[in-house]
């Protein structure tokens, strides 16, 4: 198998599992370890605020802004998503415009930021060696490659059909 990362999964009508019914997920990484991704369209109903309060860390962004669900592992672990700056050498660059990072120090510069545009995923998707090729295989995901507008897709509702509206045509 060629692992692709990063790359976009969306999930098969037929994929009925609840902790993926109707996802986009941006896989981070993929290699024959396994494959380790983001939900792109579950929004939490937490805000970025109480995020800040219950870490100790300073808000300074907008009152609307919440926390996104990137899966069901490790549901206390924060993964960001970042538009613009520059990454780090421990960062996932996406495209050329977003990266990937797990650095704390970088989630206290965003969140003290009301101009930063990024996002907070509490967990991830996972897989473990050869499972994410064998869900492939079974038509449970299709691959896409990256397309930037979707990564901080204003309507998370709509992603899923827009992505499979957009393969078909593709």
């Amino acid at each position: 198998m060629s692992y692709e990362a990063p790359c976009l999964l969306v999930a098969s009508p037929s994929l009925l599992d609840p902790n993926f019914l109707h996802t986009v997920i941006l896989v981070v990484e993929h290699d024959e370890d396994g494959a380790l991704g983001i939900i792109l369209n579950r929004p939490l109903p937490l805000t970025l605020e109480q995020v800040s309060n219950e870490g100790g860390m300073a808000y300074e962004g907008p009152d609307e802004a919440i926390a996104w669900r990137g899966g069901p592992v490790d549901p206390q672990r924060g993964i960001l998503m970042v538009q613009g700056g520059l990454p780090e050498d421990d960062d996932t660059v996406v495209d050329l415009t977003h990266f990937v990072s797990h650095r704390k120090d970088l989630l206290e510069a965003l969140l003290g930021d009301p101009l930063a545009r990024y996002r907070l995923y509490l967990g991830y998707a996972g897989w473990s060696a050869g499972q994410l090729d064998q869900e492939l295989e079974m038509g449970a995901w299709t691959r896409r490659p990256v397309v930037s507008d979707w990564l901080l897709h204003p309507d998370p509702s709509s992603l899923w059909r827009l992505a499979l509206v957009s393969g078909d045509e593709g």
